[in-house]
């Protein structure tokens, strides 16, 4: 009898032992090349060419100074220069910058970050990445976050609405049921004395 049990207690251990090793060259990680951040040696312009129009198209200084100044100015006086802005790329890529603090709505994100994408296809490939890792994804991101947060304020007053409508239904069901629970108490005593 021992020698069956330390017969199975070995065969145990060494096909443990080969699962064991099996799994371990499965496992073994494939290692990734790291991803080399993109160095900027250079003046970044918005443009290869820059439009009519377009003076600080490789002044990087005037478009963070003017980012800058947004972020200080308030929404009311924002909206009023976006109203006299036009429909030049200089102008859109100005109301882009002009609605990213914020304090600004919605809809006027939206609709700059639109205004944004019709130009950004002719944009070079640096400013694109720059524009794109320092401003459009956090500004969509809150974009996102705000809807989202829109939705469910609805989604709220909507169950706020129906949980009113369900308390008002079960305060008549409520009431109904005391009515026949007086209703049977009253036909009770006159069927007791009746019976006296």
């Amino acid at each position: 009898m021992r020698i069956i049990v330390l017969m199975l207690a070995i065969a145990l251990t060494s096909a443990c032992s080969v699962l064991s090793e099996s799994k371990t060259a499965e496992v073994t990680p494939q290692e990734t090349p790291p991803t080399q951040p993109q160095v900027v040696e250079h003046n970044v312009c918005w443009f290869t060419h820059a439009p009519e129009g377009f003076p600080a198209n490789c002044d990087v200084r005037f478009w963070v100074n003017l980012w800058l100044d947004a972020d200080s100015t308030p929404w009311s006086e924002r909206k009023e220069a976006i109203a006299q802005l036009g429909k030049t790329e200089e102008d859109k890529l100005r109301q882009f910058f002009l609605t990213l603090p914020t304090d600004t709505p919605y809809q006027d994100k939206l609709r700059a970050q639109l205004a944004l994408d019709d130009i950004t296809g002719q944009f070079t490939e640096l400013s694109k990445t720059l524009l794109l890792t320092i401003a459009v994804k956090p500004n969509k991101q809150q974009m996102e976050l705000e809807s989202a947060m829109s939705v469910l304020s609805k989604e709220n007053a909507h169950n706020a609405l129906a949980l009113k409508a369900l308390q008002k239904e079960l305060d008549a069901q409520q009431r109904k049921l005391e009515e026949l629970l007086q209703i049977e108490a009253t036909l009770m005593d006159k069927s007791r004395s009746n019976q006296q």
